[in-house]
């Protein structure tokens, strides 16, 4: 049975643009293999210290992550540029080949050096990525001016959700035994077993080619609309939204600015900790690899919804309301999250272990046990609960500051403003990739997590200080720093003359305009004073 007028609804619908929205899912789906880090990480860095490299660890592999971070912090702010200059189209093809070519390079990389890793997995990767994903998120709401927000949530629900499907394809490859790293020696905590490390060059190769594959179809779906498209189908607020806005130069010159820029450097730094350390911190006290990667793959689902449930916070309230949960949250969640390597955990040592211990206590013994204990269903509930419930949390700062930095600075430049918040990126990924080794050596998991929890803290007092309802204002009446350059690169409007030119940037009123009305409100004054002579 057909509902009446749903075929009529059917035939109107935008078929490019929901295939668009499709690819734009797609894309970021593909990119959003980022998310399996901590999953692969673990393999990566046993590999290398079986094949030339044999006194790095999970704290140093993490540069790569970092390195990630960084390229993507410098790239985001200038990828408008690149991609006016070459194209939309253009842009996501180039940046889908680069992505994927990151990858396949690792192949010959994990090889020699980590500092290489980092070159080709960390910044070729991430520099693809980036400027790959603008694209999609404009292209979407492009299609659907009415319906933006869903657009994006759909959109960008592929990245938090590429990892659910990676984690389990890299741990169906390369451990289909469920081989358990070492408990004892020099590698303790890292992967030995030879045929499970043999398989991650190619697995590196695997995963190219897949990222190439779907980066290719979805470029293919994702085309842009006709030129008259958002004028047809734009709703009848959006001329009133676009009177009110500030432009770059000007944000620069706004508090609120440097408040979303403190929070986002915060969260992301606990988040760059917990995706680069979850699985090297739960194989301490969990023996069970293919648990950790199911894990590891069930939070994307948590990232993707996480994100939705924090949007829909901030619509029902304010930012401030979301972004304060979310950093008492964190906040939480991390300081406590070492209990669960407490929790539920059989502390008897191996016999091997407590030989060495009852040579150096007389008359006593030690209980032991021959083969290390299965790890309980308690330990495993719990440690899963943590991080899915810190996965459910730190993504609500990607849906909501996008969307906090549209209202509080305007549709029209909304999207190059909230870009410069990824400049935070260079920042917290640089603390990461220095810092966490000397914490970690020196004050262990407990030292680490404890530290990183503070950031929290930051992130909660710097959206106390940020308006409740933030409105860009007026345009103001005399705008500075008016230089062709700027204007050139985005920066600052150039006030345009002629009447279509002012009847066009209705909402703002340039020095020009004012200096002209003033000309002719003498002119005026002085034919009146001459009449009345």
């Amino acid at each position: 049975m057909i509902f009446p007028g749903s075929s009529e609804r059917l035939r109107t619908l935008p078929w490019r643009g929901l295939a668009a929205v499709f690819g734009g899912f797609l894309l970021q789906f593909t990119m959003g293999a980022f998310y399996s880090f901590g999953n692969m990480s673990t393999y990566m860095t046993s590999y290398m210290r079986q094949n030339g490299s044999p006194h790095i660890t999970y704290t140093d592999f993490v540069v790569v992550q970092s390195v990630w971070g960084m390229t993507q912090g410098i790239v985001m702010p200038f990828s408008g540029f690149l991609i006016n200059a070459i194209g939309q189209k253009a842009s996501m093809v180039s940046g889908s080949i680069i992505f994927s070519a990151g990858c396949a390079l690792t192949y010959i990389t994990i090889n020699k050096e980590l500092w290489m890793v980092a070159a080709t997995y960390g910044f070729v990767s991430a520099f693809g990525q980036n400027i790959a994903l603008i694209p999609t998120l404009t292209t979407g709401m492009k299609w659907f001016p009415q319906n933006k927000g869903l657009a994006m949530g759909c959109v960008v629900g592929g990245f938090g959700g590429g990892a659910f499907v990676f984690n389990n394809i890299q741990t169906a490859i390369l451990n289909p035994e469920n081989v358990s790293p070492a408990t004892s020696g020099p590698d303790e905590g890292y992967f030995t077993d030879e045929e499970l490390l043999a398989r991650v060059p190619n697995l590196l190769l695997i995963l190219g080619g897949i990222y190439f594959t779907l980066g290719m179809i979805a470029c293919l779906l994702i085309t842009q609309p006709p030129d008259d498209w958002l004028d047809k189908n734009a709703g009848e607020d959006d001329m009133k939204l676009s009177e009110e806005y500030v432009t770059p130069f000007e944000a620069f010159k706004r508090k609120e600015l440097y408040l979303l820029w403190i929070t986002r450097l915060s969260v992301v730094l606990i988040s760059q900790v917990i995706s680069g350390f979850y699985k090297a911190f739960g194989q301490t006290f969990i023996a069970d690899d293919q648990f950790l990667g199911i894990i590891g793959a069930i939070t994307s689902v948590f990232n993707c919804t996480g994100r939705l449930f924090y949007g829909q916070i901030m619509d029902k309230t304010a930012y401030k309301v979301s972004m304060s949960i979310e950093a008492c949250l964190l906040i939480l969640l991390m300081s406590t999250f070492y209990l669960t390597s407490i929790i539920g955990v059989d502390t008897t040592p191996l016999c091997q272990e407590a030989a060495n211990v009852t040579m150096a206590i007389s008359n006593e013994t030690v209980d032991c046990v021959t083969e290390a204990v299965p790890t309980s269903l308690t330990t495993k509930i719990v440690y899963a609960l943590w991080i899915w419930a810190i996965y459910f949390t730190f993504p609500g700062t990607y849906s909501t500051q996008p969307a906090v930095t549209t209202q509080t600075f305007g549709h029209k430049y909304g999207g190059f403003i909230y870009a410069f918040l990824f400049s935070s990126d260079i920042v917290n990924n640089l603390m990461v990739a220095t810092m966490s080794k000397a914490i970690k050596e020196n004050f262990g998991w407990l030292g680490l997590f404890l530290i990183v929890s503070a950031w929290g803290f930051v992130a909660l007092l710097a959206t106390w200080f940020y308006p409740y309802n933030p409105r860009p204002g007026p345009r103001p009446a005399q705008v500075s720093c008016q230089h062709p350059w700027l204007a050139k690169i985005g920066l600052v409007e150039i006030p345009k003359h002629g009447a279509e030119d002012v009847e066009h940037n209705e909402g703002f009123q340039p020095e020009e305009v004012f200096r002209m009305e003033e000309k002719v409100g003498r002119g005026k004054g002085e034919n009146e004073a001459s009449t009345k002579k």
